[in-house]
């Protein structure tokens, strides 16, 4: 069997981890309403969700990237995991998130902790928080999208009142696996490449002695 250099080793263990890290991205479309049908609170949400592998569950997405809007308005990024309000305590409104989305089609999309992401409305800057309940005769989808007004609970929305409403559709598909690998992907990459260049340099000069 032929033998792999040490220097082409190094090259296909780099590319390989640098084509672990990539971040994929999935189309998604959510749509909601009211219990009573209230069209006055219907809510329809498409775009894209990016994100690398979650490090400790691989079936997850580490989503921290969105694009797409609610009805008429647009998302304009996901809120970082550990964000409070002070205005509110800690669980007021689900601020306990984790923004782990599971695209699977045999899984909850999201877990009871779910999607916290900035949208855009008329007032500033309102919050849509995209979670799972678990299947009931009320809610047959499981989840729950709460849109609410970071600085003024109970105050309006783009959606009408703040309120929580039933999910009615919430589906995944695979849009494209990133062709830019992921930032933490780059460096793991020009490290190696710099230690690798190191380790030639000093096996030359070892040569010439």
């Amino acid at each position: 069997m032929p033998k792999t250099s040490p220097r082409l080793t190094v090259l296909l263990f780099f590319a390989a981890a640098t084509m672990a890290l990539h971040a994929d991205t999935y189309n998604y479309v959510i749509s909601a309403g009211a219990a009573n049908s209230d069209p006055a609170y219907n809510f329809r949400a498409t775009g894209t969700f990016s994100g690398p592998v979650d490090p400790y569950d691989p079936a997850g997405l580490d989503i921290n990237e969105i694009t797409g809007s609610a009805n008429g308005y647009d998302f304009l990024g996901v809120v970082a995991p550990g964000t409070t309000n002070s205005d509110k305590s800690a669980s007021q409104f689900g601020y306990t998130f984790d923004n782990v989305v599971y695209p699977a089609a045999n899984a909850a999309h999201v877990d009871e902790t779910g999607l916290l992401l900035y949208l855009s409305s008329p007032m500033g800057t309102s919050l849509a928080h995209v979670y799972y309940t678990g299947i009931t005769a009320q809610n047959p989808a499981g989840y729950v999208v709460d849109v609410i007004d970071p600085n003024e609970p109970g105050a309006s929305t783009p959606f009408s009142v703040a309120t929580s409403l039933g999910v009615r559709n919430f589906t995944l598909t695979r849009a494209a696996a990133s062709p830019v690998p992921e930032p933490a992907s780059l460096a793991l990459l020009a490290t190696g490449m710099t230690a690798m260049a190191g380790g030639l340099a000093g096996r030359r000069r070892f040569g010439k002695r």
